[in-house]
């Protein structure tokens, strides 16, 4: 007796293998999509956190370097920082005056608007490097310039006198700094006793 081979049935193929790899494709790409973009985007938030770090120790170094001008006889008492001599206008808005070299005083009356928050809003030009209404970072000091930044940090001092049965003069220090990006802005402020 021969025997014969028994004949297989055909079978059509669906393609699930296909279709089920392609998935998996997909799902990869997006994943290994996912994970550029968000790696991308924490170098940048990182970037941006170093940045900001900068201009905040660059506002820090200015406010020191105000506090030296004011400690500092010399330059402080030619431009009458210490209290003991007039300053040439009293409000330090560049009313006829032809420098004010960042210092402001308005006597024991003190301010009715800060020169720090119209410098912030209604005049920018104040903090424009060589204006005449803030005074750069070692300006005064000689102090060197702070490297990795757009600009260099500058100050606005705003003196105010408090009669106590004696003088006793404060000082208003506000700092603006820049990182290396010009839209990276810090502003510091402090208050200084002189004396």
């Amino acid at each position: 007796m021969s025997r014969q081979p028994i004949p297989r049935p055909l079978v059509c193929q669906s393609g699930a293998a296909l279709i089920t790899g392609l998935i998996f494709l997909v799902v990869l790409s997006m994943i290994g999509v996912t994970a550029t973009r968000m790696s991308t985007l924490e170098e940048r938030m990182s970037g941006n956190m170093r940045d900001r770090s900068v201009a905040m120790q660059a506002a820090e170094m200015a406010l020191r370097d105000a506090e030296r001008d004011i400690r500092n006889a010399v330059a402080t008492r030619a431009r009458g920082v210490s209290g003991v001599f007039p300053i040439g206008t009293p409000d330090c808005a560049g009313s006829g005056a032809a420098n004010d070299n960042g210092v402001c005083d308005n006597g024991v009356a003190g301010y009715t608007v800060s020169l720090w928050s119209s410098a912030a809003g209604g005049h920018p030009e104040y903090w424009n490097d060589g204006a005449a209404n803030s005074v750069g970072y070692g300006d005064f000091t000689d102090a060197p310039d702070i490297t990795g930044l757009s600009v260099q940090p500058r100050y606005i001092l705003e003196r105010f006198v408090k009669d106590f049965g004696g003088k006793v003069y404060y000082y208003r220090i506000t700092a603006r700094a820049q990182g290396l990006n010009a839209n990276t802005v810090v502003w510091l402020q402090e208050t200084y006793r002189a004396n």
